[in-house]
């Protein structure tokens, strides 16, 4: 064990340059990368507060039956996509609107009721809610549907393409970072090429040459991201308080993302990169010696 780890520091120190360049790249990467899982999560928790609470307001036509009712509240609950189905009456609506208007202006002076019944469709997924509102248009006792389309669609489209460019900048981020430990864990490798060829013509399996470069490779990927967080802990405790005084009209609450949870992915992808690309790197030499 012992000359195991004495394998794993003598690679890690022999091209130390490369190896603090690949430690530098990795915690650059790991601050880009945790930046947009903090804001992802951020904007997702955004999401679930205003487009999930997103309801589709089916309005009836006036005298329906109430069989003809119960079998349109019967379709909604039976439809998977829903999550659940409320009636309201004409009377709670109209109760509901005076108390929402009370002191500005005096409902008593109307005689009758114009609001009609009403079913509010609340969608397990906001992306449903076109499809069920359209669905909702072709019962017969439906009259009119109403729900807050342009803003939901546009959310919804904001989401899906912050969500595409965040995986193409972190994509491209990962695979220079992997590129730039096998480079490293290469020329390792090239340096001591001599000993590798000594320690096959003894009887070393292939992996017994393998794991030290192997385990230099996710110490390069964890003490980069191991900084990157330190960076991005540092970052956070100084500016989150700061947005949240200066910039109160900013729909993100900081407090409840799980920054945790974050930093955990980030030290994982940190060692999966580094032993993955180690792993390719020696690999290769190995195949062609």
């Amino acid at each position: 064990m012992r000359f195991f780890w004495a394998e794993v520091a003598q690679n890690f120190t022999r091209n130390l340059t490369m190896a603090l360049t690949a430690i530098g790249t990795v915690a650059v990467s790991v601050v880009l990368l945790g930046t947009i899982l903090f804001f992802h999560d951020s904007f997702e928790l955004f999401m679930k507060q205003v487009v999930g609470q997103v309801t589709i307001a089916a309005y009836l036509k006036d005298k329906s039956p109430q069989s003809a009712v119960d079998g349109t509240m019967r379709v909604m609950k039976s439809d998977p996509r829903v999550d659940s189905v409320t009636f309201i009456s004409k009377k709670t609506a109209i109760d509901a609107l005076r108390k929402q208007l009370r002191g500005q202006m005096n409902l008593d002076v109307i005689n009758t009721n114009p609001l009609p019944d009403a079913i509010m469709v609340h969608p397990i997924d906001p992306a449903d809610a076109a499809s069920i509102a359209t669905r909702l248009r072709r019962l017969p006792t439906v009259a009119n549907v109403t729900y807050r389309s342009e803003v939901t669609e546009k959310l919804l489209r904001i989401e899906s393409v912050l969500g595409a460019v965040g995986f193409g900048i972190v994509a491209l981020l990962l695979v220079a970072t992997a590129l730039l430990i096998y480079n490293t864990i290469r020329l390792t490798v090239f340096a001591r090429s001599r000993e590798i060829r000594i320690m096959q013509l003894v009887g070393a399996t292939r992996w017994t040459v393998r794991w030290p470069f192997v385990f230099e490779g996710i110490l390069t990927g964890l003490t980069g991201a191991l900084i990157g967080i330190g960076l991005l802990d540092a970052a956070f405790r100084a500016f989150a308080p700061k947005i949240a005084i200066d910039l109160p009209f900013l729909p993100f609450n900081f407090t409840v993302v799980p920054v945790g949870m974050i930093a955990i992915e980030l030290l994982a992808t940190g060692a999966v990169v580094g032993m993955l690309a180690s792993m390719l790197s020696v690999s290769r030499y190995l195949r062609a010696s």
